[in-house]
């Protein structure tokens, strides 16, 4: 009796061995399944990261694939730019590339692209971007309603009639419309001025303050966005135009502007990604769609195009 228990004893024991030992097998070829399939996958992986455009420029540049895949994987990821990326030493990957795409990594006037099309009203003048020298307007239009008078106005443009181009004429007299149903009566201080105008303007306060001053509040002709057509600095209830953001009043010209496809362009927070000191009267036309993106993103216009 006793041995036939041994027997049972060893029988159970060695199918527990045996089936420790499949288990075991069992295991270790799942483990060595997964991992050829990890490596697998970061090896096409690593191969798809390699094939995209810039990867070398990025990677030269001192990044990891990781923070390559993040930057590529952002949809306003400019291949051309990747060196640029590469160079720009912010650790955030969206911060970036969104900060390349409005050229904060760029000298001011380093690089300057002419703008052919003016059909977009939403298009970038500033330290990079300016119009063909001479560029005058199809279609500008002389303010008959909401504009300064000259010797009545503070700080009124010394043109014989403010103009604007007709879209943005008439998106202004909507606006200014509307405001002064709130008791803010809007006045055009300043709109389109020609090349020769800005050139002027630059050169004397250039040769009175310094070119970092007239740098800084003053663009150089063709790359001001008055000789575009599209902007216009205002005033309003007769109040100082570099004091109105201190009246009852400019909260809502800030906050309903874009209704009508303006926006503030310089705001005091965003002088780092304009190059421009605050300007609380310059409001830049860009059409109601792109006005209502970049108020509800807190943006600037270069960020706007920035994000694309």
């Amino acid at each position: 009796m006793k041995r036939k228990r041994k027997k049972i004893m060893k029988k159970r024991t060695r199918n527990r061995l045996i089936l420790l030992i499949g288990v075991i097998l069992v295991l270790l070829l799942a483990f060595f399944m997964i991992r050829g399939i990890v490596t697998g996958i970061s090896s096409l992986f690593t191969s798809d990261i390699q094939s995209v455009e810039g990867y070398e420029e990025l990677q030269s540049g001192g990044l990891t694939d990781e923070e390559i895949s993040e930057i590529v994987s952002l949809p306003n990821y400019h291949s051309e730019r990747a060196a640029r990326y590469a160079a720009w030493d912010v650790k955030d990957a969206k911060e970036r590339v969104m900060q390349v795409n409005c050229d904060m990594d760029l000298e001011p006037y380093s690089n300057t692209i002419i703008q052919e099309d003016d059909t977009d009203v939403t298009m970038l003048i500033n330290k990079f971007y300016a119009l063909p020298e001479g560029y005058v307007p199809a279609d500008l239009v002389s303010l008959d309603k909401y504009a300064c008078v000259q010797g009545e106005d503070f700080s009124c443009q010394d043109v014989e009639q403010i103009e604007l181009r007709k879209e943005v004429y008439d998106a202004y007299i909507e606006f200014c419309d509307a405001a002064s149903k709130e008791n803010i009566n809007i006045r055009a201080i300043a709109g389109y001025r020609s090349y020769d105008y800005q050139a002027g303007l630059w050169n004397y306060n250039a040769s009175v303050y310094g070119e970092a001053y007239a740098d800084e509040y003053y663009a150089r002709p063709g790359q001001s966005e008055h000789n575009s057509g599209l902007c216009v600095d205002i005033t309003f209830n007769g109040y100082n135009y570099n004091e109105i953001e201190n009246y009852d009043g400019y909260e809502w010209i800030l906050n309903n502007a874009h209704k009508y496809g303006f926006i503030l362009r310089y705001p005091k927070d965003k002088v780092d990604v304009t190059r421009y000191g605050y300007e609380s009267w310059h409001f830049r036309y860009v059409g109601k769609e792109a006005a209502k993106v970049i108020y509800d993103n807190d943006w600037t216009l270069e960020e706007y195009h920035g994000s694309k």
